[in-house]
């Protein structure tokens, strides 16, 4: 997993950096950089716009007494885009973007939930079988986390 995680801080950002000097090379410098600056400034529109929107639907399901799971999830993927438009580079910025479009947003969950599950498996057991919980259970469940392959590091 370091290995790859190695290669991806090492290919993506030199992806990043040849496709700005080839950008450059065909146009001007000054263009390349104002792409940079145009593709932030509309990646911070998108962020603000889509996370006060989230913001929203978080507080109405909480007033609901219901927990906002998927949207909390939405949340963590806006503010990783954001990162991703911080960063330099028009690769990042391009999956940035995506990632603030809803409708890709939910492929990327779809993706990720995929890869976790093929990864991780949960088992839950009951620790304690000859008794029934009451109710005074107070809702949690003992488990544990069973890795599926011999790789012991996700």
């Amino acid at each position: 997993m370091f290995g790859r995680l190695l290669l991806l801080f090492i290919l993506v950002p030199m992806a990043d950096l040849v496709l700005l000097l080839m950008i450059a090379g065909w146009t001007h410098w000054t263009t390349t950089i104002l792409l940079v600056i145009l593709s932030g400034f509309l990646g911070a529109w998108l962020a603000k716009r889509q996370s006060n929107a989230l913001g929203v639907k978080i507080k109405d399901q909480m007033v609901q007494n219901m927990v906002p799971s998927n949207l909390l999830t939405d949340g963590a993927m806006i503010l990783f885009a954001a990162a991703l438009l911080i960063t330099p580079g028009l690769i990042t910025d391009a999956v940035g973007l995506t990632l603030l479009i809803p409708i890709t947003r939910q492929w990327y969950k779809t993706q990720a939930m995929r890869i976790l599950k093929s990864h991780f498996s949960v088992q839950v057991q009951n620790m304690n079988p000859g008794m029934n919980p009451g109710p005074a259970d107070d809702g949690i469940v003992d488990g544990k986390v069973v890795y599926s392959s011999d790789e012991k590091k996700f």
